[in-house]
């Protein structure tokens, strides 16, 4: 299951840059046939429906790819997106695009546990600063990433339902998260296009765009982590710039990830500090945003230093950063993002982005992990027959398909409702909003009991470095914590979201839901609709 550390780390980019493009399953490797084949046998046995004939299945070539890879279900996410969500998307544009990320995953997926066990580190330059190293064969995937053309897909304007449906099949790829990068880049830069004033956007939108800059969001203090009121980070109004009112700021920053890497040149912060001065309002009324950059736009280096690496227990790829501002005489160079005493208001655009992103990492954990313990259960035999055939492994491998596969189509509802919502649908961005917070808890939780079971069935087996389930379980506990412990979401889903508008969004949920009700029971599927 697990290939030679030698055959990881030997792997180069490929040449192959069309996103759009797709090979014929001639042109794939025997092995990787070979893995597909018994993925689709062992995913056969927990399926409620009859197997078709092979012989009665088009020579397309779709079928045949579907059961490549082991790292998520092209039936189960085909399904979700045009028969489910039905997403406003050809599905041959779709099917294209899933072919082309399976290429790269199939191709880039074993270096992950690499990743895993060599983390980034600490390193002192000559000049005495220091810098975070991460492993090379990050910067190699990002580059081929990038290459192949998945950072465009926003701009191709495929819906961000299909982004995500591509994002689960990185997800179940690269458990220890280096596409971290990328997906942190992008909310940064959505959230910069919204806000930011043009100059500021010319100067940075579009490097961020082609990962020449990684974007991160640089919210939490040591003291202060969901407290964001309590933030003491502040600036100090420099006057005006090319790219716009400048401030100065000092104060320190905790859990930022994707910072202070050798992966590209540049990194810019979306940041959240107080403006010094007695017309800031107390509490979180008085938080601002602003762009901080590690360069300034002459090549300087801002007044900014990694103080430390927070050594995580999983998502070891992305490194995750302690950091100070201004430990220097002027303090470090700051650009305000939207108006002053916006700023946590405006973060929530991408802090909710990211709640789905933390969801549907969550739910590509748990259908990776069910992928590979169902391998594991249809070859191991005891008791005289393959444990597959045995009710408690049965029973372990359903609980988990259905934590997995229910996480994935709720993430992937969330995404709709996104893409509606930024059609202009104000009822769907209502109910999106009414949601968001249940979106990353719900398989944040759930998926990693999922995860839980993964190692259950191996047996011994499955908490051994042998294995992966065990990486997968380091990597799936943090998602409970990032963007807010799951305790924190209900205060905000109940102490906030539920009351506001008279409870409009909540009334709109369940009309929704009443409606799916009734159209099971008209369907004929009582059960499920009393269920």
């Amino acid at each position: 299951f697990t290939p030679p550390m030698a055959s990881r780390l030997g792997l180069r980019p490929s040449p192959h840059r069309a996103i759009f493009a797709r090979a014929p399953p001639s042109a794939l490797r025997p092995a990787t046939l070979a893995a597909g084949r018994l993925a689709c046998a062992s995913r056969r046995l927990v399926s409620t429906a009859a197997a078709a004939p092979a012989a009665a299945a088009p020579d397309d070539g779709w079928r045949t790819r579907q059961g490549l890879s082991r790292y998520a279900d092209r039936r189960d996410i085909e399904f979700v997106l045009h028969e489910v969500e039905r997403v406003e998307a050809e599905a041959e544009e779709v099917r294209g695009v899933l072919d082309s990320v399976e290429d790269f995953v199939e191709e880039w997926g074993p270096v992950d546990p690499a990743l895993d066990q060599s983390p980034p580190k600490l390193i002192t330059a000559e000049d005495g600063s220091t810098a975070v190293e991460v492993h090379p064969e990050t910067k190699r995937l990002l580059a081929d990433y990038h290459a192949r053309g998945f950072a465009e897909m926003e701009e191709l304007g495929l819906p961000f339902s299909v982004q995500c449906a591509a994002q689960f099949l990185f997800g179940g790829a690269f458990p220890s998260n280096p596409l971290g990068f990328t997906v942190l880049t992008r909310c940064a830069a959505d959230l910069l296009e919204a806000h930011g004033s043009e100059s500021l956007k010319g100067e940075y939108l579009s490097d961020m765009r082609a990962g020449k800059v990684v974007g991160t969001m640089a919210l939490s203090e040591p003291h202060a982590g969901s407290s964001l009121g309590n933030i003491r980070t502040t600036a100090v109004r420099a006057g005006d710039g090319p790219l716009g009112q400048e401030y100065r700021l000092k104060g320190d920053k905790m859990w930022t990830s994707a910072a202070f890497h050798d992966v590209t040149p540049n990194t810019a912060h979306m940041l959240l500090a107080r403006i010094a001065g007695p017309d800031t309002p107390p509490g979180a009324r008085g938080i601002s945003l602003f762009l901080v950059p590690h360069l300034l736009p002459d090549g300087s280096p801002n007044d900014v230093e990694v103080v430390g690496l927070n050594k995580k227990m999983g998502h070891r790829a992305l490194p995750n950063c302690a950091w100070s501002l201004g430990g220097g005489a002027g303090g470090a160079t700051g650009y305000l993002v939207g108006e002053p005493h916006q700023g946590l208001s405006a973060m929530f655009q991408m802090m909710n982005a990211m709640r789905i992103e933390v969801g549907l990492w969550a739910a590509a954990l748990g259908k990776r992990g069910l992928n590979e313990s169902l391998l594991y259960a249809e070859g191991r035999e005891q008791g005289g027959k393959r444990i597959i055939e045995h009710d408690d492994v049965k029973r372990m491998l359903l609980q988990q398909k259905a934590y997995a596969e229910g996480a994935f189509a709720l993430t992937i509802h969330a995404a709709t409702l996104h893409d509606r919502n930024a059609a202009g649908d104000a009822e769907a961005g209502a109910m999106l909003d009414s949601i968001i917070e249940v979106v990353k808890s719900w398989p944040s939780e759930w998926c990693l009991e999922a995860n839980k079971w993964a190692m259950q069935v191996l047996g011994g087996y499955g908490y051994t470095q042998d294995f992966p389930l065990e990486q997968l379980y380091r990597d799936a506990r943090p998602n409970m914590i990032y963007e807010g412990t799951s305790g924190v979401q209900a205060l905000d889903l109940l102490g906030r979201k539920a009351s506001m508008g008279g409870g409009a969004a909540l009334k709109l949920l369940g009309a929704a839901v009443a409606e799916d009700v009734a159209a099971a029971r008209a369907a004929g599927g009582a059960p499920l609709a009393e269920a």
